[in-house]
């Protein structure tokens, strides 16, 4: 189960891999997550008190481009927050990723892989479902926002990747032998985090069983690779396509060149859509595996 890539990996975690390091570890990342976060709102709301509550609610439904790139820029401090759970084991940024340039390999690998599937997948898709996606902006202001989009996803997708299949995983593998624990506890959680209270519940559960699936997909890429640059690659990708260019009105859409004809209230036509999703998901996973997978 443990390939020899993967045990490079984890190998700075086993320096000092004990309980309650992994537990001050995760304080630690929520700290630094969360605190500059509300210390943000908190200053807005001193010297800006009447744009505080626009704020809050852009970011709540952020269907503008402003309100995108700030949602966004929020996830560089979960980024610091995994580097600071790292620091609890007194290790870095750099033990979290696994070696920089197969990690740099990969990714690009993966990114490449990714947008040729997506791309059948979603030109198959739009033969099931006809029904043509809705201008949400014109192409050239859509292209004047990536310099900076592109990189703030690559953050977003980068510090999740940090935490769930970075330090989660690797601190936890070197604690425990079995796969249910280091591969299955941050594949639930990652899960649960996109749970989404507001929607109908038989959606949401199909929504968390579909992170699931991928948060486990990554988890192998990463275990077979020994290193996040499939991961996030396959993550960013996959976000790319769902943020950027077919998003759902209200879903994060505000920089998305797109709309779908159709709202999370669809229910009938979501479930299928997330269905078919899923099998995207794994026979990217199978072929990004197959190609990935060290030699020897």
């Amino acid at each position: 189960m443990r390939t020899p890539q993967f045990e490079e990996f984890i190998a700075p975690a086993r320096h000092y891999p004990q309980i309650w390091r992994i537990i001050v570890g995760i304080l630690a990342l929520f700290g630094a997550y969360i605190i500059p976060i509300m210390v943000g709102f908190v200053l807005v709301g001193i010297f800006l008190p009447a744009a505080a509550f626009n704020l809050q609610l852009a970011l709540s439904e952020p269907v503008t481009p402003a309100a995108m790139f700030i949602l966004l820029g929020t996830f560089l401090f979960m980024g610091l927050g995994a580097v600071a759970a790292a620091a609890v084991h007194r290790r870095g940024l750099a033990s979290l990723i696994g070696p920089f340039r197969p990690a740099c390999r990969n990714f690009t690998r993966s990114v490449g892989l990714c947008l040729l599937i997506f791309l059948i997948s979603g030109a198959a898709v739009s033969l099931i479902f006809p029904d043509a996606p809705l201008p949400n902006m014109p192409l050239t202001t859509w292209l004047s926002y990536l310099p900076l989009a592109l990189p703030l996803l690559l953050i977003q997708t980068g510090a999740e990747e940090l935490v769930f299949r970075g330090y989660l995983m690797q601190q936890l593998a070197a604690r425990f032998k079995s796969p249910i624990v280091w591969m299955g506890i941050p594949t639930v959680l990652f899960g649960l985090a996109h749970t989404d209270p507001t929607i109908d519940p038989k959606l949401t559960v199909l929504i968390i069983c579909a992170t699931g699936l991928f948060g486990l997909a990554a988890a192998d890429l990463t275990r077979v690779t020994g290193n996040l640059g499939a991961a996030i690659g396959f993550h960013f990708t996959n976000n790319f396509f769902a943020l950027f260019l077919v998003s759902i009105a209200g879903e994060m859409s505000g920089l998305s060149l797109y709309l779908a004809p159709f709202t999370m209230d669809d229910v009938d036509t979501l479930m299928p859509l997330m269905a078919v999703d899923m099998v995207v998901v794994v026979i990217t996973w199978m072929l990004l595996r197959r190609w990935l997978r060290p030699a020897g």
